[in-house]
């Protein structure tokens, strides 16, 4: 196999990968009970469950998106019961979030599709497959970052978003 094959082998298995992900991670909701959710949604509790309780402006730049659109996605998940939004008793200008017993329950089911995920990619590979595959997931994470920041404006640091994640 000649490179160009390579890469354009590379690149089918990723576009269907992205596809695929997330048809199957919303059929899997959706065969959980969870169908009121979309994806952006389930993302967006996945989100606020890392760091609960947290602040409107951590979420939005975990999730890299705006403060107003996330006031739009946190309304609809406060009605429909997945996330409770309150004021800081000690600085009433900050809005914090936690997920309500139903968000965590969501969270829960959402992490299990992950890790069932992660864990037929990687279960057979030997110690030294599994560093080649986190060195090219780095790396296409940076470019993803990279992307995101010349095409949004938004200024990216994720070494804090890393650390909210506890990674």
């Amino acid at each position: 196999m000649d490179n160009n094959s390579g890469i354009n082998l590379i690149n089918t298995y990723l576009v269907r990968l992205f596809n695929q992900i997330l048809a199957i991670e919303e059929r899997s909701l959706v065969s959980a009970g969870l169908n009121n959710l979309s994806m952006t949604e389930i993302h967006t509790i996945e989100a606020v469950g890392l760091a609960a309780p947290c602040t409107m402006s951590v979420v939005a730049k975990y999730l890299r998106i705006t403060l107003g659109t996330l006031t739009t996605a946190i309304s609809r998940l406060v009605k429909k019961g997945y996330v409770m939004r309150y004021r800081d008793q000690e600085d009433r200008r900050k809005v914090l979030l936690e997920l309500t017993e139903k968000g965590q329950w969501a969270d829960q089911i959402h992490a299990e599709f992950h890790k069932r995920m992660v864990s037929q990619m990687t279960d057979e590979l030997k110690l030294q497959d599994k560093v080649v595959l986190m060195r090219s997931l780095r790396n296409l994470k940076n470019f993803f970052d990279n992307e995101y920041r010349e095409v949004s404006g938004f200024e990216i640091d994720c070494e804090e978003i890393d650390e909210i994640k506890g990674e």
